[in-house]
């Protein structure tokens, strides 16, 4: 019995200076902040039972990396904009939704692609009857379930004269496919209903559980490139990473399943916005190393390793076959990105965030694509 409880004891204390270890390297990453899960990024964030999690309505905070330092300020109505108050009678609204390349959280809010363009539509009709305000309604680590899930329930309300969807072909499968059980009795009308469901499959739940634990400590995220470079080491056998699998020339039966749910949630947010007489268009953004020629070719070397062959433009193409029969307007910024890259970059080094000149390139290309499809006319008159 000494014996039994010596060793327990042994074990006891080892777990307590492994748990004051972890606690005080979380604490000391945290405090040299550069991560998603820094304290002042994640105080801009509330659980949401209907949609997951949003952005904590009225908040401010000063968020910086070793590449860039912005002010993030949440208004209100829980959007990272400014004050939206009652619409004026010669205002013309234009809704963005999208994730973290929307939100936009590595530039000043001036210098993202939706001020850029409400300033572009402005300029263009100096003393016009119209005003143009465009709404930056992106949140960090939205799929398309929960971009209808916030349109349905909180950006309505915005009273939306035109709703871009930004789609993200990068993630955009797998996590619509993660979250699609979200959709389960919200129906597609503009009621209130009963919400969401909040009960994921057993499997899935405990994935995103996981995967929301990791990306919350900054000690999780290096124990698990830790492990997973050991596991590379030792001859593990090589794995597509997720969110590349929407570009194999063979993609497995999960992308056909993610796309088919990424079209449902465009279908529901063009039946809630057509219920307010608004026009629906769809934004795709591209992937990192379909505008970097070397990250293009880290990623293909990687994916050959699995015996499979990367499409670099191949999850793009797939998102426009599978909206096809929607018939909305459409722009893929990947060209403009290109064109862009050539002057200087157009991502963050660190992370596959536009810096200020792929916003500029953005807007720009989103500018002269609603003016040419005729959805913002310079003459016509606001409902």
């Amino acid at each position: 019995m000494r014996f039994r409880s010596a060793f327990t004891s042994k074990w006891v204390v080892i777990a307590a200076i492994l748990a004051c270890q972890f606690v005080a390297f979380e604490v000391g990453l945290r405090l040299a902040g550069g991560s998603e899960a820094a304290p002042e990024f994640q105080r801009l964030f509330v659980t949401d039972p209907r949609i997951g999690h949003r952005l904590r309505p009225g908040v401010q905070t000063r968020f910086r990396t070793s590449e860039y330092e912005t002010t993030i300020a949440v208004n209100r109505q829980g959007v990272r904009d400014e004050e939206i108050g009652p619409k004026a009678p010669n205002e013309r609204r234009i809704v963005v939704l999208g994730d973290s390349l929307v939100m936009a959280a590595q530039v000043e809010l001036n210098q993202t692609f939706c001020k850029l363009l409400e300033a572009r539509l402005n300029a263009a009709r100096p003393g016009g009857a119209i005003h143009y305000r465009v709404i930056n309604a992106g949140v960090q680590g939205y799929g398309p379930v929960e971009k209808y899930l916030f349109y349905r329930y909180v950006a309505r309300t915005f009273d939306p004269d035109l709703v871009l969807i930004g789609l993200y072909p990068g993630n955009d499968v797998t996590q619509a496919r993660a979250s699609a059980y979200r959709l389960a009795g919200t129906g597609a009308g503009t009621g209130t209903g009963t919400g969401a469901s909040t009960t994921a499959p057993v499997g899935e739940s405990v994935g995103v559980w996981a995967r929301r634990i990791v990306r919350r400590s900054m000690v999780l995220q290096v124990i698990r490139l830790r492990v997973l470079t050991l596991l590379d080491h030792f001859g593990r056998a090589p794995e597509v990473y997720a969110p590349l699998r929407a570009y194999l020339q063979q993609p497995p039966p999960e992308v056909d399943e993610g796309l088919a749910v990424v079209r449902e949630c465009v279908s529901r947010i063009t039946a809630v916005a057509l219920d307010q007489h608004a026009t629906t268009a769809v934004l795709l953004f591209p992937t990192r190393f379909q505008v970097d020629d070397n990250e293009f070719r880290y990623q293909q070397k990687g994916v050959a390793e699995a015996g499979q062959i990367l499409l670099r433009d191949g999850a793009t193409e797939r998102f426009k076959t599978t909206l096809a029969d929607l018939k909305l307007p459409l722009l893929d910024v990947l060209p403009a990105l290109r064109d862009a890259s050539r002057g200087g970059p157009v991502y963050f080094t660190g992370t596959a965030h536009f810096t200020s000149r792929g916003h500029a390139a953005i807007a720009e290309a989103l500018g002269a694509f609603l003016d040419s499809a005729g959805i913002v006319p310079a003459t016509e008159g606001t409902r």
